[in-house]
């Protein structure tokens, strides 16, 4: 694999626009053990801006004073991909169904989507949640909605290696 043009290069971060920025602190740091790393007001332009951090990785937040909602069509992994941009954060876990179901169970969010096996459609499931005897396998991959109206998606390891 070439270099490109950066041999140096790094991550370093991802920004999202949220109408409330206290609840991205809180949410991505309870959920995603992300802590708060630097904040700021920029007067100029009425926004406040806040990075948080996990290892690492960054999320970098912005409110800003006037700014719309996440479009309803914005608001689905499918509908959202009809209009070009930034489209969502993803996460690995070990144990993909076990992450759904504690994502079922938060008031905060809502799942929006589940591949139970790599390649299949993406469905809604009113109950995701495996019981005994339940044929459906476990969750390969989920997509939810956060408090701020982003998506974000979580799969497993095993199903989407690096």
């Amino acid at each position: 694999m070439s270099d490109g043009l950066f041999p140096d290069l790094k991550w370093h971060h991802a920004g999202f626009s949220v109408a409330d920025i206290e609840t991205a602190i809180a949410f991505y740091g309870e959920v995603f053990g992300m802590e708060l790393e630097f904040r700021k007001y920029i007067e100029p332009i009425d926004t406040h801006l806040a990075f948080l951090r996990r290892d690492g990785f960054r999320f970098e937040f912005f409110q800003k004073a006037g700014s719309t909602p996440v479009p309803e069509h914005r608001k689905a992994p499918n509908t959202d991909l009809g209009e070009q941009g930034t489209k969502h954060p993803c996460f690995s876990v070990g144990d993909c169904q076990a992450a759904l179901e504690l994502m079922h169970a938060r008031e905060d969010v809502e799942v929006i989507g589940i591949i139970r096996r790599p390649g299949d459609p993406m469905v809604r499931e009113q109950d995701p949640t495996l019981g005994p005897g339940d044929p459906r396998p476990p969750a390969a991959a989920f997509f939810f909605r956060d408090p701020c109206d982003l998506i974000v998606e979580i799969v497993a390891a095993t199903s989407f290696p690096d």
